[in-house]
């Protein structure tokens, strides 16, 4: 029972921003459709569970481990740590959504080096976020997470080449690069701010 309430504070504490966001926009005269909102939720859910399993530092982890701020633990050297088949697979299949979601999400993204080279900085943005809670900030990680990426969006282009050739295609949206960045900017700020591990429900 208190995990299951753990996981809906982590939960809420990410998407209500988000939501909140959404809903402003619309009230705005922003036109979101029912495919393209449903769309948008899916890839916050899946951008909350990233940030589940990978621990992404918040507020709160950075005032608990402040005085380890100084002697961050970082590798930079591929490979170097021992090789962990169910860590790297974990880490690879934990970014094949990523791969997928966003250029159907933003058409400008429906390209390999745009899809990717995202990827790849959000997988890093995670890395530097887990400096604030003193775990370890690997290369593997992001080599992993990107070689995830890129099976993903290999996924998507043969999907959307199959579906062509029988005459059909796969509905996108326009979503701008600008405003996709933003709502996992604001998914992260939300868990940044209101999620503390520390909080008495997670503790009494």
């Amino acid at each position: 029972m208190r995990n299951d309430l753990w996981v809906t504070y982590e939960f809420a504490a990410s998407i209500a921003p988000l939501l909140i966001l959404v809903y402003r926009q619309r009230r705005k005269g922003k036109k979101i459709s029912n495919k393209e909102y449903y769309v948008i939720v899916t890839l916050a859910v899946y951008i909350i569970s990233v940030f589940h399993f990978t621990q992404a530092g918040t507020l709160y982890d950075l005032l608990s481990h402040i005085e380890n701020i100084g002697t961050p633990v970082i590798n930079i050297e591929p490979f170097s740590q021992g090789i962990s088949k169910v860590g790297y697979m974990l880490n690879i299949v934990l970014f094949i959504p990523f791969g997928i979601l966003v250029p159907r999400l933003c058409r400008q993204f429906d390209y390999w080096f745009f899809t990717i080279l995202l990827g790849t900085l959000f997988s890093f943005f995670i890395e530097m976020t887990q400096l604030l809670n003193d775990r370890i900030t690997d290369i593997d990680d992001l080599i992993m997470n990107t070689i995830g990426v890129v099976i993903g969006y290999s996924a998507y282009c043969i999907y959307k080449y199959v579906k062509r050739k029988k005459g059909k295609e796969i509905e996108s949206f326009d979503i701008s690069p600008a405003l996709l960045i933003l709502y996992i900017f604001v998914l992260y700020a939300g868990r940044f701010v209101f999620y503390d591990e520390s909080f008495p429900l997670m503790t009494g």
